[in-house]
This record gives structure tokens, C-alpha cells and sequence, in this order.
């Protein structure tokens, strides 16, 4: 999910340098979090040239669905912590108020 933040981050700012700033880490390993989620996705989402970063097609789809993926990722985790955090004499059903 952190590729995914960094994703967001850079298509945001349009700026590789920015968006490393706006996360608090350094650009190489920011640009190395971006090759390998393109490579696991299979696509480019930037176009690099012209000194100005710009979304491809691919970019722009995950743009507008990653903000969704990590709402669902952060549900998960609420919902799981939650649910360790219950009394294991009493375990939630499946049908309980966590759902």
C-alpha cells in the first residue's frame, strides 16, 4: 500500500523531488518504490520525458482508483485490529455490529 501512497503523492505534485519531500524520504528510493510498482502492474504510469512528469493512460486509471484501494485497505485493518482487540471468550459473529 505504500507504493500505492507514493503513487499518489507523485501524481499529485507532478514532481518526483516534491513528492519525496511531501513524504519525508529521499527521491532514489521514491523512484525505485515507482519502477516497482509499474513493473508489478505491468505499465508505465509516468511519462518522465520533458523534464515534466506527466500520467500515461495506466497512471491516470490508478489515479482515480487508488484513492478507493487504500480507503478499503485502511477499513481492513480498523476491522481486524478490532476484532483482535475483542474478548476471545466472546469472538465477534459473522453477522455482528464490526461489519
Amino acid at each position: 500500500m505504500r507504493h500505492l501512497e507514493c503513487f499518489l503523492a507523485v501524481g499529485e505534485e507532478r514532481h518526483f523531488g516534491r513528492a519525496a519531500e511531501r513524504l519525508g524520504m529521499e527521491q532514489p528510493p521514491l523512484s525505485q518504490r515507482i519502477r516497482r510498482l509499474e513493473k508489478e502492474l505491468g505499465a508505465e504510469l509516468f511519462d518522465r520525458g520533458g523534464g515534466q512528469v506527466q500520467l500515461t493512460p495506466a497512471g491516470h486509471i490508478l489515479m482515480r482508483e487508488a484513492p478507493e484501494l487504500l480507503r478499503a485497505h485502511q477499513r481492513m485493518r480498523t476491522l481486524v485490529r478490532r476484532a483482535a482487540e475483542t474478548d476471545p471468550a466472546n469472538p465477534p459473529r459473522p453477522w455482528s455490529a464490526l461489519y
